[in-house]
């Protein structure tokens, strides 16, 4: 297949403004769609592509177990798989780089908002954080990094891009460029201040490289960019140094960081601005992962469960 057309699509993604994990991922998927046209439909350009050809696509993610553990792909994936599909063809086709546009035929699964699994509590947040003791760069910068994540519900890719600039401490704000270049502005607690002074004074001018000095807020050991995994690794290693049980990621901190504001009396309206949602659906799901404090509201203060504990 051409790999002209993988080419000319990363770059109209770059061009129009897409995040950088969709310039990333998204020709890398459609070059699986291409290959998998290639080996199964003996389809080697672009042009022969035929509605159908996407249909079988389409039923190969579906039945085609295509796992590292040999089981079926989630809807979610094949929803991704078939949306860069799709984004490909309506960009390809307005930018005139391609003759056909069949984004209109390309039907998603239907996927409803899964429920979070493993919301890390309250006081699983408060043990994982107190356990991170400051008393050297590193551990200094992690407990800076983490209460940062669980204040303001930013994404794990988004922590790790802020730079110097966008933290204003005095304004007590984070500016930080969110998902599909959406950007917003979002408050910091009050208590994170201090861990974030102590790092920006006394850590982060010996974590810089003086020979490829980043701006990066939050610098690895070598000054350079935090890795994805390096921050799934930290947080892995310090809720097991903390005794939890619960698995907790980096975007479990964004769960609990909702989920937590949400309990405790946030107007969702407020929720959805600091996680940068577009849309209330995506926020909303936040309200049905642990309905048990609800439950106990409603058994404690609702006029006829009391009247039913007074006739029982």
């Amino acid at each position: 297949m051409e790999e002209i057309k993988l080419h000319q699509f990363r770059e109209k993604l770059e061009l129009l403004g897409y995040s950088k994990r969709v310039i990333k991922d998204y020709p890398e998927y459609v070059r699986l769609f291409f290959e998998y046209l290639a080996k199964e439909e003996n389809v080697k350009s672009v042009s022969d592509i035929q509605p159908e050809h996407i249909t079988g696509y389409h039923a190969h993610l579906q039945y085609t177990r295509l796992n590292k553990n040999n089981t079926y792909l989630t809807t979610t994936t094949i929803r991704s798989r078939l949306q860069t599909v799709k984004t490909f063809y309506r960009v390809m086709y307005q930018e005139k780089l391609i003759e056909q546009d069949y984004a209109p035929l390309i039907v998603m699964p239907k996927s409803k908002h899964a429920l979070h699994k493993h919301v890390p509590s309250e006081k699983d947040m408060q043990t994982l954080l107190d356990s991170i003791k400051p008393v050297n760069a590193i551990t200094t910068r992690d407990r800076a990094m983490l209460e940062l994540m669980y204040a303001t519900g930013v994404r794990n890719q988004e922590l790790r891009e802020l730079v110097v600039e966008n933290l204003d401490l005095t304004e007590k704000t984070l500016f930080v460029n969110g998902k599909g270049s959406k950007d917003r502005i979002v408050s910091l607690g009050s208590w994170v201040l201090p861990y974030l002074r102590e790092y920006l004074e006394m850590v982060r001018p010996m974590l810089i490289n003086p020979r490829s000095p980043e701006n990066w807020l939050f610098l690895s050991k070598n000054g350079r960019l935090i890795t994805s995994g390096n921050m799934g690794d930290l947080i892995r290693k310090y809720t097991n140094r903390a005794g939890i049980n619960c698995p907790i990621t980096p975007h479990s901190f964004r769960h609990a960081c909702a989920t937590h504001l949400l309990k405790n009396g946030a107007d969702i309206r407020y929720v959805q601005e600091l996680l940068g949602h577009a849309d209330l659906s995506a926020t909303q799901i936040y309200t049905k992962i642990n309905i048990s404090f609800l439950k106990q509201a409603h058994k404690r203060f609702h006029p006829r469960e009391r009247q039913d504990r007074n006739e029982s």
